[in-house]
């Protein structure tokens, strides 16, 4: 049988593959042709159990370029490896016209109106999966696929289930009235999947992509920081202003911090907690 690297030269003909830095998942190498260089992702069996993890990604990146977001271009898919559209990265100085960009481009995106809350391909985060599903109402949607499954997985070491169970009842009934519609959300927008060229043109990557509320995207972004002001100022102008956003924070953050708790430990449990305070204490989700 042949290898991986081996299926990529008889796909590309003659090439070179050189390793790459970061991933945590994933082997990244840059694949250099006789007239283009790619990206490649490479999920070793042996490690990554998933079988579709590949199409899941290039599910999701090409969903969200139909839908407008500047994502790279899927090449080539295989059962361990992926191979994307190179992205030249350019310098620190062009961040800001990017987040500005960015932020036009995914308020846009997100105007675009689903049928369903849904984790149409089986949506998860790292090693973290989540079956698909559909779902007429954000707050069941949330709550029975997103947070009480990570709260239960998490129970038996860190007991937060328990701290949140009293206030389900108003997480569901608040979203299903404050979230107006789905749409399609990256689910994994931190600062590490922001990327921009040399002329300022953004690309975000590495999504976990399903259809929800469109701000849950906009509060990852915020809970770890790195994206310039002109990103947010540029997102709310285009998007317009949500009333309901700060009580929603709070409450799609602890989804991210929860994942960081389960795949990272206990790093991650003050944060945890802090946002399950701020949630309980919530004007909007009073008993």
């Amino acid at each position: 049988m042949a290898s991986w690297q081996e299926l990529i030269i008889q796909y590309f003909g003659p090439a070179t593959l050189t390793p790459l830095a970061g991933g945590s998942l994933a082997e990244s190498y840059a694949l250099s042709t006789r007239t283009n260089r790619y990206f490649v992702k490479h999920y070793d069996p042996s490690w990554v159990k998933d079988p579709q993890i590949v199409w899941r990604e290039a599910s999701a990146l090409k969903a969200l370029k139909q839908a407008g977001w500047p994502v790279p271009d899927v090449i080539l898919t295989h059962d361990s490896f992926l191979v994307l559209s190179w992205i030249e990265k350019g310098s620190s100085s062009y961040k800001d016209k990017a987040g500005q960009i960015l932020g036009e481009r995914l308020a846009k995106a997100h105007k675009q109106v689903a049928s369903a809350y849904s984790l149409p391909w089986g949506n998860g985060i790292g090693i973290i999966q989540h079956p698909s599903s559909n779902y007429l109402l954000a707050g069941e949607f949330y709550w029975e696929i997103r947070l009480a499954p990570l709260l239960k997985s998490l129970s038996n070491q860190y007991s937060l289930l328990e701290t949140l169970k009293d206030h389900e009842t108003p997480i569901r009934k608040f979203l299903n009235q404050a979230v107006i519609f789905p749409t399609l959300v990256h689910g994994d927008l931190w600062s590490g999947n922001f990327l921009w060229q040399s002329d300022g043109s953004p690309y975000v990557i590495d999504p976990a992509s399903y259809y929800g509320d469109p701000v849950s995207d906009i509060a990852f972004a915020e809970l770890f920081g790195g994206f310039p002001s002109s990103f947010y100022h540029a997102y709310w102008l285009t998007m317009g202003s949500d009333p309901h956003y700060p009580c929603k924070k709070p409450l799609y953050q602890l989804y991210h911090a929860l994942v960081h708790l389960k795949l990272f430990g206990q790093a991650y449990l003050g944060l945890s907690k802090s946002l399950i305070d701020q949630i309980r204490e919530s004007p909007c989700l009073q008993r």
